[in-house]
Order: C-alpha cells, then structure tokens, then sequence
C-alpha cells in the first residue's frame, strides 16, 4: 500500500516579533535620517540595523511540513533556500499519539517521571487542534507537538492502533466516524 499525505503548517507571527521588527525599521530609519543630517557616523549602525531586520525576518519565518508515507513520518523546516529534513520517523518507534492534556501524556509533561527531548512544530493557532507524538529515540524519547489532521490520525492509527489514544470532545468533533478501540 502506498499511502502519501503532506501536510504544511505556516508558523503564526507573534507580537512580540512584529513589535522588534517594528522597531528595528524605525531604528534603521533614524540611524539613516541622523547619518544625512548630523554625521555620516551613524551610517554604520543604519547598515548593521538593517542587516539584523533581513536576517531576523528570515530566521523568524517558519514554515514545516509533515509527510506521511507508507510506514514513516518526516518532518521538514521549510525555508527560501530549501527544505531541511528535520525528522524520519518510523512508525513502529511511535509510542503514543494524544492530546497534549491527556492522562496518558502526564508522565512524559515537565516535570513528569519521563524526561523527553520537547520540539514543537505547531502552528501556535488557537483554532488548529495539536496533539502530542511520543517517540521511542536515544538516549531520550522525543515529545513532537504537531498539528494533525484526521487523515494523518486514522493513517497513524491503521499502522499503530495501539500508539493512537485519543479521547475527548476535540476528537469527535474533528472525526465522527472513528471511534476509539
């Protein structure tokens, strides 16, 4: 069976990031006006400002992309120069997949009796369920943060049934007709 699903998630800009971008450009700005009218002195810091507002722009901008392929899920960070293959996980190394406030994610939470590696790559949308994705890895098991669909969950669940606990009101609203075994 050859199943293949992409699905692409864009990072939502925060406010504190438009709030140093903001300022950055209006720091740019005076640095250039002060360099015409007072001293071409401040024409160093105008160029450094704006090299630091190109770069932050770019390293702000986050885009990742889920593939799911046959028995395999990888993780991408999606830029202008390319595609960076975060993660290629199969999926017999995926332990459990639920909701973040889940019971059985208790252990693996901070503070819990399972330490884990934690990497998010939601979204940071309100209106976007995520769930969590333990993963068996060393010497730590992973915690992923991903924004899945139901299509990527019942995938999930044909190839890992046991791994794949989801309850709640959030998963019958997403997936009517999949019930948990």
């Amino acid at each position: 069976m050859n199943d293949s699903l992409v699905i692409s998630v864009s990072r939502k800009t925060r406010p504190s990031e438009t709030l140093l971008r903001r300022l950055m450009a209006a720091l740019g700005v005076l640095f250039l006006l002060a360099g015409i009218m007072l001293s071409t002195a401040f024409m160093l810091p105008c160029f450094l400002t704006v090299l630091c507002y190109y770069w932050y722009r770019h390293a702000s901008k986050r885009e990742y992309e889920y593939t799911l392929e046959d028995d395999t899920l990888k993780i991408d960070r999606v830029s202008d120069r390319g595609r960076n293959r975060l993660y290629e996980i199969p999926f017999d190394r995926i332990i459990l997949l639920c909701e973040p406030d889940a019971p059985e994610a208790l252990p693996y939470k901070k503070g819990g009796t399972v330490q884990v590696v934690k990497e998010d790559y939601t979204s940071y949308r309100e209106d976007v369920p995520y769930y969590t994705v333990i993963v068996r890895d060393e010497p730590k098991p992973l915690k992923l943060l991903l924004d899945l669909t139901p299509e990527a969950i019942r995938m999930i669940r044909r190839r890992k049934p046991d791994a794949v606990r989801l309850t709640g009101t959030g998963w019958e609203k997403l997936s009517p007709n999949v019930t948990n075994n």
